[in-house]
């Protein structure tokens, strides 16, 4: 009767405890997200958030970092260049730099920061969603190397690279003037050649394919600009027609090319007249296939050999984050006192999952981050800020909506789909997209997901801008679901069906999709509430989240419905006017775009080319397109908004997209310890934010780097490691793997097959039935699943290469034949697929011994599809990790399964018992992640310590190992060890206790205590061997769970194992990566099996026995 009741209150308690347990997440979940509670925003209007009309954009109203100063006064001036980073003087002290003037230049830009002059030192923290966007973001809008620069608040436009632009001619002629003394990154002089090898050799090289680049800023009206040099420091920039906008364009990501191309490094690999024997030596070692491929290689940001004239440089060379830029001595910036900037010496970026980036800034973990922080995570970083020590900026958007939904007007039509006609017909009537958007409940959306300090708005230039339309403003957003039947039922879309949705005029059903890319960033349940509202007027439509390769596919191919679009700059819409004109891209006419890109609109041939669609005369769209090339001749702000008011007018009355209201401010995260960080700013692409607000004048009050930091700084800044490693063996190859990872992972792969083939041998030498049985199965086994996986990755139609390919067709680039080819004998698509599978697996090397034959038998997992990069690579790197805390979690498990489990059985029904029956129930029905969320809340409320990832943000830069590097580790790393080994410890103490159960009752047991055995004796020698059968034979499942690790669990905690990277590639549908893993992790089961199978011969001598019996 008491075990009775003991047992009642323990599974009562239990339930109490998983409910406290909801409970806490549930409150701390809606503390990430809610906004009950919520402090209200600081001072909006003094960061920028008032309205100040057309003088705040002509005039200077807010901070200017670029100072003008007197370049004739040289060496006498104060800003003239004598000092620098420690870490530098050093390097010049010992003979390995020039002198600071010299790297510097006679002409350097002077900047200074909103609070002064900074100190140097110290490591930039920060992090991203994927390893190409960091290298990306470093590339644009962390150090924003253009010739000119947008200030904090927009204008005015400052010289940058250029020491000044002259326009002349009426807008039709622009003489770029460059600085003497300035230098690349190598230390070779940045001239007029290098932006002339941009235009000759790229931008109007037909064989290089960069036209792209010319139509953002070269091709004007339909016409190429004629440049030519006029001296080493000048270039001369002509248009047929006066060109208003081009020193605002120069200021965007439209302007980087003409300063990333060092002419001295790049020609030797151009493809059509570099150095042969350095292209053919390079293709070989890299593995490209053509030399138009060898060219973007070496052009890709990755390349820590490639010059550059950015603040900061990636010259350590890893295939996965985290990854370090450090300072580059030759920048051409210093402030007011002379001293060269930067004033920070690293940038350290780490990748995270988008939702955990706001919650690892809450934590601290950041020096500065603005990237994948949402206005739904503003109340969780308000409230701990104090504890994380960091302050919350809130900035401008620069763009003029928050949720911009665009129709497809250039829809395809599909004969096998007729529903597509009708799909054509209705999202190219306002009638109906008047009829969606007055069906919008914008004020509930509001209120709930944005606080209410937004106010319903269609996407438009906000009242602050020069542009600001009000009839755009305000086109159809009061909500009224009764107007909007009333227009539905007036276009012939009065029939419902037997759910109450519309149907189009045949009685088909009538269904939309809605797709956004997953990174987009908008609240949550946005796009929910959106779809609900349209469903209570009767319009079904599904919102679909899609990765970002099938977004785009979708969208260059024309058959989505409507997409969430955005305004990168409603600020300056002339800019970038893809809401309101479409032009080269647009979110609601894509190939009325393209048509208007290529010159369609002044008579271009490559209008023609595949994927652009002419706008019927007389269409809106084609007025609209009318009006912005009239406005772009204008050389007044004031003629231009006059014009272009029209042109928001069409679009007011048209509603090419729908928005929900006013964007909300954009939020930065900004430690205590740095300073000149802007308060008042405009953020946005366009302005490639951060870099408008003079990161280089950005510092730390206190350094913190490590004298190994240092170090590794310095050795970085003279000897980078290129990509793949220093080899100068020619045969390396990008598939071999050059990091140490992608070494140790090879090794492993060959290591396994030559355990097979040893055991083979063994079979022979031994002739064991039971051995040999298990080695028989195991080369069939592996060559079904290898079929198999190979087949799965075949059959899918529209993997990545599809989705590239059909983006390189429908873009009608001049290369594209070229690029298909380089791809097509990449991947060996042009071969059969049998020829493929004899590739991918190595079977086709025996035959010919060649280096680029090797597959996975010579432990060569091949390039992935999403980035050409090697598998070996981007799977080594992670496997010491993942290999720490699989073998950590085994230990775990085991340890405290064994003595738990026995001692349950041995005191079955016991306090303790029962106990340990509570923690088992407890790990076995809490999900790991769930866990791990409620353990990283409790380490953060309760103890102030952030137990995500490897280290702290102040050790994780920090390359040599100390003791409290150590410490820290083991800080960390009992977290994921708990998370991951505790469900798994629960079923082995139920296993543990049940076999011994049944161990203790048999007669053997029964006789040896009858005869006097110790009980201690008794139970370990017999009866706990026997019970550990179920441990051993686990071992075929653990061996691949080592390698997978708990991919949920590494997700939430940020965690670079290899279980992320499987994810990830079956998501992208990257197949040569997650085949590629999923045959490693066959293997490793198959090997562990039969470990685990030999191990049980050796502990049970039962099953010696039976296979001596059988014989």
């Amino acid at each position: 009767m008491i075990r009775r009741k003991l047992r009642a209150y323990l599974e009562t308690g239990f339930v109490l405890l998983l409910f406290v347990a909801s409970w806490v997440l549930l409150a701390t979940l809606f503390s990430i997200g809610g906004n009950k509670g919520a402090p209200p925003l600081e001072d909006l209007s003094s960061n920028g958030w008032e309205a100040s009309g057309l003088d705040q954009v002509a005039q200077d109203k807010g901070p200017v970092i670029w100072q003008d100063v007197d370049y004739t006064l040289g060496s006498n001036a104060d800003w003239y260049p004598r000092n620098e980073s420690p870490l530098l003087a050093e390097l010049v002290a010992r003979g390995e730099l020039p002198h600071v003037d010299e790297r510097v230049g006679e002409e350097p830009v002077v900047l200074k920061g909103v609070e002064g002059i900074g100190k140097y030192g110290g490591t930039w923290y920060s992090a991203s969603t994927s390893f190409r966007r960091i290298a990306g973001m470093l590339e644009d809008t962390m150090c924003g190397p253009n010739l000119l620069r947008w200030s904090p608040m927009g204008y005015p436009l400052v010289p940058h690279i250029a020491k000044k632009v002259e326009v002349n001619d009426g807008n039709r002629e622009y003489i770029i003037h460059l600085r003497k003394g300035m230098r690349w990154s190598d230390g070779h002089p940045y001239t007029a050649d290098d932006i002339l090898f941009f235009v000759d050799r790229e931008a109007y090289e037909p064989e290089v394919g960069m036209q792209n680049s010319a139509q953002n800023l070269l091709i004007y009206r339909g016409k190429r600009a004629e440049v030519e040099k006029l001296d080493d420091l000048k270039v001369r920039i002509r248009f047929d027609a006066p060109n208003g906008l081009f020193r605002e364009r120069l200021a965007t990501w439209r302007g980087l090319p003409f300063c990333n191309t060092p002419a001295h490094y790049l020609k030797q690999y151009h493809p059509v007249d570099g150095n042969a024997k350095v292209i053919e030596t390079t293709m070989k070692r890299y593995g490209m296939p053509s030399r138009r491929a060898l060219y973007f290689f070496m052009k890709d940001p990755h390349n820590t050999e490639h010059p550059r004239l950015w603040p900061w440089l990636f010259r350590g060379y890893k295939a996965n984050p985290p990854l370090s830029f450090v300072r580059n001595p030759y920048y051409f910036a210093v402030d007011t006192n002379g001293n060269q900037l930067p004033y920070i010496d690293r940038l350290f970026f780490d990748q995270k999952q988008k939702d955990l980036i706001g919650v690892a800034a809450a934590h601290g973990e950041f020096s500065y981050q603005s990237t994948n922080i949402g206005f739904g995570q503003f109340t969780l970083l308000m409230s701990d800020r104090n504890r994380g020590g960091y302050k919350v900026r809130q900035w401008f958007s620069t763009a003029g909506g928050s949720f911009v939904i665009c129709f497809n007007l250039n829809h395809r039509i599909e004969e096998s789909k007729p529903e597509s006609r009708f799909k054509k017909k209705y999202l190219n009537n306002k009638i109906f997209r008047r009829a969606l958007s007055v069906a919008i409940n914008r004020p509930a959306i509001i209120h709930s997901l944005y606080a209410g300090i937004t106010e319903p708005s269609q996407a438009a230039p906000p009242p602050d801008s020069p542009f600001f339309e009000p009839s755009l403003n305000h086109a159809f957003i009061k909500y009224d679901p009764s107007v909007a039947n009333r227009l539905l039922d007036e276009i012939g879309l009065d029939k419902r069906d037997v759910d109450g949705f519309r149907t189009f005029p045949d009685g088909s059903s009538m269904h939309f999709f809605l797709d956004s890319p997953d990174h987009a960033a908008f609240p949550r349940g946005l796009l929910e509430f959106v779809a609900e509202d349209w469903a209570e007027v009767g319009v079904r439509v599904t919102p679909r989240q899609r990765a970002q390769r099938l977004f785009t596919l979708t969208y260059y191919s024309s058959l989505g419905d409507m997409l969430l679009g955005g305004g990168p700059i409603d600020f300056l819409p002339l800019i970038n006017p893809q809401n309101y004109v479409p032009v080269l891209t647009s979110s609601f006419a894509p190939n009325y775009g393209k048509w208007m890109g290529r010159g369609g609109l002044f008579g271009s041939a490559e209008a023609l080319l595949p994927g652009a669609e002419e706008p019927p005369p007389g269409h809106p769209v084609r007025r609209a397109m009318e009006l912005y090339d009239e406005a772009l001749q204008k050389s007044s702000l004031l003629e231009q908004v006059e014009i272009f008011r029209d042109v928001l007018k069409i679009a007011a009355d048209n509603l090419w997209s729908i928005n929900i209201s006013t964007p909300a401010p954009v939020l930065a995260v900004v430690s205590n310890d740095m300073k000149n960080v802007p308060h008042r700013m405009r953020a946005g692409w366009e302005f490639l934010s951060p870099s408008n607000a003079g990161v280089e004048t950005f510092y730390f009050s206190r350094s913190r780097d490590s004298p190994g930091a240092i170090k590794q700084i310095q050795q970085d800044i003279l000897d980078p490691t290129p990509i793949y490693g220093k080899s100068d063996d020619s045969q390396t190859r990008v598939g071999d793997g050059g990091s140490n990872g992608g070494r140790i992972i090879a090794w492993i792969i060959k290591f396994l097959f030559i355990t097979i083939i040893a055991g083979f041998v063994l079979m022979v030498c031994f002739r064991h039935p039971f051995v040999v049985r298990r080695l028989a199965l195991i080369v069939p086994t592996l060559l079904v699943i290898s079929v198999l996986i190979f087949v799965v990755i075949e059959l899918p139609p529209g993997d990545l290469l599809d989705t590239y390919i059909a983006n390189v067709e429908e873009s009608g680039r001049v290369t594209g034949e070229q690029e298909i080819q380089d791809i097509k004998e990449m991947f060996l698509l042009d071969q059969p697929a049998y020829y493929r599978y004899l590739h991918w697996f190595g079977f086709r090397w025996f035959l010919t011994f060649k280096g680029e034959d090797r597959g996975l038998l010579q432990g060569n997992l091949g390039r992935s599809m999403y980035n050409f990069s090697s598998v070996n690579d981007l799977v080594g790197d992670r496997l010491l990790l993942t290999l720490c805390i699989g073998l950590s979690t085994v230990l775990f498990t085991w340890l405290m399964a064994l003595p738990i489990g026995t001692y349950s059985a041995v005191r079955q029904y016991s306090l303790g018992d029962y106990f340990a029956s509570l923690i088992v129930f407890f790990g076995m029905s809490m999900p790991n992640f769930l866990l791990a969320l409620l353990l990283m809340y409790a380490g953060t409320k309760f103890f102030g310590i952030q137990v995500t990832g490897l280290f702290s943000p102040e050790f994780a830069g920090q390359p040599e190992w100390t003791i409290s590097k150590a410490k820290d580790l083991l800080m960390h790393l009992w977290l994921p060890v708990l998370v991951v080994g505790i469900g798994g410890t629960g079923q082995m103490i139920r296993i543990m206790r049940a076999n011994l159960l049944d161990e203790l009752k048999k007669p053997y047991v029964m006789t040896a205590r009858a005869k006097g055995v110790r009980p201690i004796k008794l139970i370990l020698k017999y009866p706990v061997r026997l019970a550990l059968n179920p441990f051993v034979s686990g071992l075929g499942t653990l061996f691949p769970q080592l390698i997978s690790g708990g991919t949920i669990v590494a997700l939430v905690l940020s965690l670079p194992t290899v279980g992320p990277l499987l994810l990830e590639g079956l998501m992208r549908e990257d197949m040569y990566l997650a085949g590629s893993m999923l045959l490693i992790l066959s293997l490793l089961s198959v090997v562990g099996t039969l470990i685990s199978d030999l191990l049980l011969l050796v502990l049970d001598p039962r099953i010696r026995m039976e296979e001596a019996g059988s014989r």
